[in-house]
């Protein structure tokens, strides 16, 4: 059975269609045009003394490898520089788009917070056309524990660095794709696991990256998240904001006994603390948020917290290490003070929630125009990266 720690990784099916969760590897493969799935493999195995990434670097563009019967009548397998993707989705101009968004997505992921070295392996993603497809799919892989998966809501889970969603829509697919993706990424790149409020909030960050409606080229505009800012305004408004010690203790699992809205508020609220840590105070948090993804990518998080003077007693730096809820990452990178970080993070709420933010918002524009600006000019997100 499956245990209450990847239980809790697993509720984001519920807020918004996807899930995290540990442990479920199918084999990373770069093959060659004109194969089917099964022969796919067989090829990649005669390349084996080719590193996957090394095959991906090389490629100048994305290789149709071959069909995906298993997807269903439209499936196909396409090998990109840094994915390897099983796709069947309803609309093939649509299908056709995913490998230019994934690649979008990718370039967000490894540079938006700051460089973080590529993956060893090429990512996995299967999107199937059907859910009933999905389902099958689940059942055969994970056994058992198919039905946690299947029971969670709409869209799809990650498991081990794979992706296997399906198609919802080409509005919520390439939402749930982009946030996905970060955990995919993460998983692979990470040394060492950010806390879940971080984990959480810096994928719903990616879910800036979105395709263009005239068939140009993905953008990364990470303001540009009308949903999760809905999702805040609503909880300002309604005065349902959890405090944000809380926030960091809580995980989605403890949210989602509360209801669906309060999960979609922590998750509201973890986007928010995100460009807090970007965009809020004049940025001045901005490079210790780097430092922190930097820490992360090379293993040194864990020692750092555990050396840490801002956290007390050795209780806490020891708890600091072992748990991904708290405030400690806080105490140590960007303020010892936690209640004026705190009253800072509330500011910025309500600042980028008041009155007139979200026709920026829906730009894709940082929502506060410096003081004496006219109100159309610097409101491009500080350090916006496009993909």
């Amino acid at each position: 059975t499956i245990n209450n720690a990847i239980l809790m990784t697993v509720i984001m099916a519920c807020a918004m269609g996807c899930t995290t969760t540990p442990r479920l590897r199918t084999s990373s493969t770069a093959t060659v045009a004109g194969a089917t799935d099964t022969q796919a493999s067989t090829n990649a195995s005669a390349q084996a003394q080719v590193h996957p990434t090394a095959i991906a670097d090389s490629m100048t563009s994305h290789v149709l490898v071959g069909s995906w019967p298993e997807g269903g009548g439209n499936g196909i397998i396409m090998r990109t520089p840094h994915y390897l993707l099983r796709l069947s989705l309803r609309e093939e101009p649509f299908r056709d788009r995913i490998p230019d968004f994934m690649e979008a997505c990718f370039a967000a992921y490894a540079s938006a917070l700051g460089p973080i070295t590529n993956p060893d392996e090429p990512l996995e993603m299967y999107v199937f056309g059907e859910r009933s497809l999905w389902e099958k799919w689940t059942r055969k892989k994970l056994g058992r524990d198919a039905e946690i998966y299947i029971g969670l809501g709409k869209g799809g889970y990650t498991t081990d660095s794979v992706s296997v969603l399906y198609d919802i829509g080409r509005f919520d697919a390439q939402t749930i794709a982009a946030h996905e993706g970060w955990h995919q990424f993460s998983q692979q790149t990470l040394q060492h696991p950010l806390p879940t409020w971080l984990e959480e909030g810096i994928a719903c960050y990616m879910e800036g990256t979105r395709l263009s409606r005239d068939g140009g080229p993905s953008t990364f505009r990470p303001w540009r998240n009308f949903e999760r800012w809905s999702e805040l305004r609503e909880a300002v408004r309604a005065d349902e904001l959890s405090p944000l010690g809380e926030l960091l203790d809580g995980t989605p699992q403890e949210y989602l006994q509360d209801g669906k809205n309060s999960l979609l508020t922590y998750y509201a609220q973890v986007w928010a603390l995100v460009q807090f840590l970007r965009d809020g105070e004049s940025g001045k948090y901005r490079e210790s948020f780097s430092q922190l993804i930097q820490d992360a990518a090379s293993g040194k998080l864990a020692g750092r917290l555990a050396a840490s003077k801002a956290i007390i007693g050795k209780k806490g730096r020891e708890r600091a290490v072992q748990l991904r809820t708290g405030n400690a990452v806080i105490l140590e990178y960007f303020n010892p003070d936690f209640a004026t970080f705190s009253d800072e993070y509330s500011t910025f709420v309500k600042a980028i929630t008041a009155r007139g933010a979200g026709d920026r918002i829906f730009r894709g524009e940082f929502p506060l125009v410096p003081a004496g600006s006219p109100s159309n000019s610097a409101a491009v997100a500080p350090a916006a990266t496009p993909a």
